[in-house]
């Protein structure tokens, strides 16, 4: 994939989360990426990172990665991580029906990203720990 790339490690925590969407934003508006595919993925990439955060790496926080891919037809964020394996295709399904009073809190997530983003990809790294790829399709010019 030929492109701008960019890549930021911090420690898995909520008070470095500000810095990693920081990072995303000014790499992705440097790389001339519009409004329109950097909001999504913004949205996406701040989701999936507490998600990992609360849930990955649960009371000993352990590095995130952030990697910003920008080509003229997509853009891709790869989160990578060493938190325990996590298979996001055994997460339960959320719960859509009824009134928004009535469903639990949480569970969304997973599905908010996929709303979100165009491809969606989940692997478990050789070397411990999980990588997440998402990509937003860039608008192409008339």
């Amino acid at each position: 994939m030929n492109g701008v790339a960019s890549e930021l490690t911090r420690l898995a925590t909520l008070a470095h989360l500000p810095a990693l969407l920081a990072f995303l934003d000014a790499e992705a508006q440097a790389a001339g990426l519009d409004d329109a595919t950097l909001f999504p993925l913004h949205l996406a990439t701040e989701e999936a990172c507490a998600n990992i955060i609360r849930h990955g790496y649960v009371d000993t926080p352990g590095p995130l990665t952030l990697s910003l891919i920008v080509t003229p037809e997509v853009a891709t964020v790869v989160l990578a991580d060493e938190a325990p394996r996590f298979d996001p295709v055994g997460a339960p399904a959320p719960p859509l029906e009824g009134t928004v009073e009535a469903r639990p809190i949480g569970g969304l997530g997973w599905h908010f990203i996929h709303a979100l983003m165009d491809d969606v990809r989940h692997a478990a790294r050789p070397e411990g720990g999980n990588q997440l790829t998402l990509v937003k399709h860039r608008p192409i010019d008339p």
